[in-house]
């Protein structure tokens, strides 16, 4: 269930069974924790909680690159300054560009209003259409490092 986490902190279990269900996982709350047990444990994995938001952030070969995926049981306000926060810290961890894939359109809303008031000059973002019908992002985090 979605919790404002400005009245109720979820442990970090409860936010990725909450998100597993809000995105349609279609499995057992023991696979889904198996999954990101693993998933947690491989190396180059960066991660961070803000609010009721935990993103895992997977680095590439090249540095500065990542590819990212959060997962949320906060309210729509709270998910949209959770991952300001978020993009501020990975910027500051050296990650200059991070993509991530979605299938839910209302997720892009998030990037249009980090857009609208960008955290740092050189902020951006650009959108592209996945061949299953979903999103892809590339999110520019600032003024690209080298």
């Amino acid at each position: 269930m979605i919790v404002d986490s400005k009245q109720q902190m979820l442990n970090d279990r409860d936010i990725v069974l909450t998100a597993a269900k809000e995105t349609g996982v279609n499995r057992s709350d023991a696979d889904v924790m198996n999954m990101l047990t693993i998933e947690f444990s491989l190396p180059n994995t960066w991660k961070m909680r803000n609010g009721n938001t935990i993103f895992v952030v997977h680095k590439s070969k090249e540095p500065g690159y990542g590819y990212f995926r959060a997962l949320n049981a906060d309210i729509a306000k709270n998910y949209l300054e959770n991952s300001r926060v978020f993009a501020q810290a990975a910027y500051e961890a050296g990650f200059n560009f991070l993509v991530t894939q979605f299938e839910d359109s209302n997720i892009l809303n998030i990037f249009k209003a980090i857009s609208r008031d960008p955290i740092r000059e050189d902020m951006g973002y650009a959108v592209q259409r996945t061949n299953t019908g979903g999103y892809q992002v590339t999110l520019q985090l600032g003024t690209p490092r080298k």
